[in-house]
């Protein structure tokens, strides 16, 4: 297994288990509330962080997979040119975006670092880290795919990347039925 495929691995298993603590922590909750009129004191504080944290970390996972709703249908449209334009249109802007993230995250980590939750005591800080994981991640994301695009190493099946709404998918296999009939 290499390198990149074990931390892939890592970040799945991390906010999976992130996942199962936040169900369990509001469950938990939600019955010792109604069932026994006590409760968790840092459940709710915990599970928002944790929330933001998955929020952020599966945002790069699924834009590792190229899954973030695109304009697939036009771009597909396009020919090879069109499509490589805006590719390279595409992973630009989303690097732009990705740095303002970077930046005001780091900016409001910076600022929050001193700044404690109530009930719990975590700093503040924890939660702006999120964005600023997600930022580079996603950055480096683009980096690669700008490298790979100038250079001529991405294939031409690769220059139309996202996916489509459910809506749309469903109304062009709907579509596809009809003229096979």
């Amino acid at each position: 297994m290499t390198l990149q495929a074990w931390l892939l691995r890592a970040v799945e298993n991390l906010l999976i288990a992130g996942f199962a603590v936040m169900i369990a922590m509001v469950f938990g909750n939600v019955v010792l509330r109604y069932g026994f009129n006590s409760g968790i004191i840092m459940s709710e504080e915990v599970s928002r962080m944790i929330f933001v944290w998955l929020t952020f970390g599966g945002a790069f996972l699924v834009a590792k997979d190229g899954g973030h709703l695109g304009m697939t249908s036009i771009v597909a449209m396009l020919g090879r040119n069109g499509r490589w334009w805006c590719r390279l249109a595409a992973e630009g802007l989303s690097l732009f975006c990705m740095a303002l993230v970077v930046i005001g995250c780091w900016t409001q980590t910076a600022i929050n670092i001193e700044n404690a939750a109530p009930v719990t005591g975590i700093p503040v800080a924890v939660i702006y880290a999120a964005g600023f994981v997600c930022g580079i991640g996603i950055g480096a994301l683009n980096l690669i795919a700008l490298f790979d695009l100038v250079t001529g190493r991405m294939p031409d099946s690769a220059l139309v990347v996202g996916a489509e709404s459910e809506e749309l998918t469903n109304f062009e296999a709907k579509q596809a039925e009809e003229r096979s009939k």
